[in-house]
């Protein structure tokens, strides 16, 4: 893990609350579970048989316990060795004892895995993660070769198109012509973008496919009256949805998601 790369163990505690606990966190997680059922029940080659998952910076387990409730074999990893305790904890609590916990950065997960035969894996998640890393097409390469060849990514990343739109939508015009970096640092708040066009190339380059693609909360952080965050929370929920997977909203979102083959 080089400096820049970021560990949450100093945010652990607020972490759930922070992002899972609030309508933002809600969106992400119903996009997140919406595109990963589709692909389980509708693009695997073989429905019949309980897949190898590996939940790459998998925090506190909230999407990927998910799947391993449906009886798939997960593996969750974090540089972070409270959000891992907080994931074990969570997979206690629902009764599920086909997750296994490593603790270590991304950079020297395919080694370790290795040395446990436990890789390539039928389906590889990385969400939210390329934000906080120094080199992110580094990363993504790591995740090509974790993944089987008939396999698939699931991967949400930091929209540098939505960041912009948020930005010029609240007036911050400096910070935009400084490249939107410099600001001050808000915890748990990403500092780094990605520009999709620049991942679609990494795609690209490594002979994968975009299967599904969503944006996640394409019109949420606009919304002028924000009571609605709880007033309506079900009712935005399923209008992020309906328009997720609609151009342009797709191309908007805070964060884009991508299921890859």
């Amino acid at each position: 893990m080089t400096s820049k790369d970021q560990n949450f163990d100093s945010h652990s505690k607020t972490f759930g609350k922070n992002i899972y606990g609030t309508i933002k966190g809600k969106i992400r997680e119903a996009v997140l579970l919406r595109d990963l059922t589709d692909y389980l029940n509708n693009y695997r080659h073989d429905k019949t048989r309980p897949l190898t998952i590996l939940d790459v910076g998998g925090g506190q387990g909230q999407v990927s316990l998910q799947l391993a409730k449906l009886g798939h074999q997960l593996v969750i990893n974090d540089v972070s060795e409270q959000m891992l305790q907080q994931a074990k904890t969570n997979a206690e609590q629902q009764g599920l004892y086909n997750v296994e916990f490593i603790h270590c950065p991304l950079q020297s997960l395919p080694e370790l895995l290795s040395e446990k035969q436990q890789a390539p894996f039928d389906l590889v998640l990385c969400h939210a993660v390329f934000e906080w890393l120094d080199d992110p097409q580094a990363a993504f390469t790591m995740l090509t070769e974790l993944v089987k060849p008939n396999g698939a990514i699931s991967l949400m990343f930091y929209n540098k198109v939505g960041q912009t739109l948020s930005n010029l939508v609240y007036g911050n015009f400096d910070y935009i012509d400084a490249g939107m970096a410099g600001k001050k640092v808000v915890k748990l708040n990403p500092q780094s973008s990605l520009n999709p066009e620049q991942v679609l190339s990494w795609i690209k380059e490594h002979q994968k496919e975009v299967l599904i693609k969503s944006g996640v909360r394409c019109f949420n952080d606009y919304m002028r009256d924000i009571t609605m965050w709880q007033s309506k929370a079900n009712e935005i929920i399923e209008k992020e949805l309906t328009y997720s997977r609609e151009y342009p909203y797709s191309d908007i979102g805070r964060y884009m998601h991508l299921l890859l083959v």
